[in-house]
């Protein structure tokens, strides 16, 4: 497994985050091992996250909603005012982001319960990509849709790809990726859908 970047989780909405793992995982009757495993990753890194000493990456996000089987979104959202019906209307406040290494990402719609798929806004800040061994790979099907920016995407098995504004991508989230911004201008922000592969 590659290794997770231990970055202080300080903010608020970290701090809520990390709260809720723990609730809903002493709600269900499970240490913290029981959830690691059933999650696929180590007990250490989970302990930190719930004590506010690492801040989970994208890839521990999506596992630890694995673990509690739920939907990422419903990992994520805020838990005050829930809808009863299917539809809410997003005016451009975008909350604080999930800081994920070379990735801001903020859940769109995360109200919206039993959707098939999941929306975020993701904005990509880094041009450098990382070793092969730390890409990306989750069990999703994924796409990018460029809003601004330029896109360049690393996937195992294919050239690297730039993307413009107006650009859109599917693939299979198993396969090793790296997104990056395009070149040392601005970072590439893009509206990213994925859903659980069957």
């Amino acid at each position: 497994m590659p290794p997770i970047a231990e970055r202080p989780r300080n903010a608020e909405p970290h701090r809520e985050l990390a709260e809720r793992i723990r609730r809903w995982r002493e709600e269900r009757g499970w240490n913290q091992q029981a959830l690691a495993d059933r999650a696929g990753f180590a007990r250490s890194t989970l302990s930190k996250i719930e004590n506010g000493q690492l801040s989970p990456t994208f890839e521990i996000l999506l596992k630890i909603a694995h673990g509690f089987d739920c939907a990422l979104s419903d990992l994520v959202r805020n838990e005050a005012g829930r809808l009863s019906g299917r539809m809410v209307v997003e005016r451009g406040v975008l909350g604080a982001p999930i800081e994920s290494p070379g990735a801001r990402l903020w859940s769109l719609g995360a109200e919206l319960r039993g959707r098939p798929f999941q929306t975020m806004l993701v904005e990509f800040t880094s041009s450098e990509p990382p070793p092969i061994s730390e890409w990306n790979r989750h069990d999703t099907d994924d796409m990018l849709h460029v809003l601004s920016g330029h896109l360049l995407l690393h996937t195992e098995g294919y050239e690297p790809v730039i993307l413009s504004p107006g650009d859109s991508v599917h693939f299979d989230g198993t396969m090793p990726h790296a997104c990056l911004k395009g070149g040392d201008e601005e970072n590439c922000r893009c509206l990213y859908v994925f859903a659980a592969r069957a």
